[in-house]
């Protein structure tokens, strides 16, 4: 009897052994949306917390900025000039006589609504022309400037440019009467509402953070 040699046969594969091209592609696809979709959470996260950051640094420049004031007199405590309304809505100014009519009183001066969500609270002007401090404007009474532009707040007080690291932007000063409800006649004259509105300048392609607000009343005798 003649014997055969025997022969190593391998193993047939079956289809569902192995992977079709169109499934590593799949594949392929699956796990790059999901690193996509990791980065994106990453970079919004790091958006979330540069704003809040920046946010947190306006909130310290506007107290910082309330408490600077309330060292003046409550006499000195007044704008050097009226400032003027802007028709730009991210500007602090565009709250300047912002009704229409004004629904205050000192026409002449100005009104400004404090509260920006609220635009009927809006109060008078304080100026520093009318008698409000101890000697004339021109020699620094009224600490209160109307613009912040080219006035560094490393030198100035009242409205001015502010740097802090990476964050710049500007410090909105206004001054109003404001009268207690529950006072009966020139309620207005002895009481003074400070608001401080700080912006924040940031890179082209950045987030803008909203206006930090800040505001107090102050008395003659405070």
């Amino acid at each position: 009897m003649t014997l055969r040699p025997a022969y190593n046969r391998l193993p047939q594969l079956d289809a569902a052994d192995g992977f079709t091209l169109v499934e590593v592609l799949i594949a392929a696809v699956v796990l790059v949306a999901g690193i996509l979709a990791l980065i994106g959470a990453f970079g919004s996260a790091r958006k979330l917390t540069l704003l809040t950051e920046r946010r947190t640094v306006m909130a310290h420049r506007a107290q910082l900025e309330i408490e600077r004031l309330q060292t003046y007199p409550y006499s000195q405590l007044a704008m050097i000039s009226a400032p003027s309304h802007s028709s730009e809505a991210t500007n602090p100014d565009y709250y300047v006589n912002y009704g229409s009519p004004v629904k205050c009183k000192s026409v002449g001066d100005g009104c400004y609504a404090w509260n920006a969500e609220g635009a009927a609270e809006e109060e008078a002007i304080v100026p520093a022309t009318k008698g409000e401090c101890t000697s004339t404007p021109e020699s620094g009474c009224g600490v209160v400037s109307s613009t912040p532009t080219g006035r560094k707040c490393a030198e100035k007080v009242g409205a001015c440019e502010w740097s802090d690291g990476l964050v710049e932007g500007k410090v909105y000063d206004f001054v109003t009467y404001h009268a207690d409800k529950s006072c009966v006649s020139k309620c207005e004259e002895n009481y003074k509402r400070l608001t401080v509105v700080v912006t924040a300048k940031v890179p082209a392609g950045n987030h803008e953070p909203a206006p930090v607000r800040v505001s107090t009343v102050v008395t003659e005798s405070s």
